[in-house]
């Protein structure tokens, strides 16, 4: 019985191993941030991404936008407006460079 527990772990890492070395290096971060403009909350959510990623990354984005070391992907946002201010639901991929 404990032979087949063994085997059952080990499968089930090897399995795990070969599907992280598919995305080896990228991470999908999503946030919600809400401010007085779509492009004001879609940054705010941005800005939590990166802080998500690394907070290491937040100076230079705050300095130029830029996520050092990292390609961003699939940028979506989803605003809505929220009693006066509006509300942006986003998510991005980052990809180590």
């Amino acid at each position: 019985m404990k032979s087949i527990a063994l085997a059952c772990t080990l499968t089930a890492a090897v399995i795990s191993l070969g599907a992280g070395a598919a995305n080896a290096g990228c991470m999908t971060k999503a946030a919600v941030a809400t401010s007085t403009s779509a492009d004001s909350a879609k940054w705010f959510a941005m800005e939590t991404m990166v802080q998500n990623v690394s907070w290491g990354l937040w100076p230079g984005f705050l300095a130029n936008g830029d996520v050092a070391g990292y390609k961003v992907t699939n940028k979506q946002y989803r605003c809505s407006p929220d009693g006066g201010m509006v509300t942006c639901h986003g998510r991005a991929t980052f990809c180590a460079k």
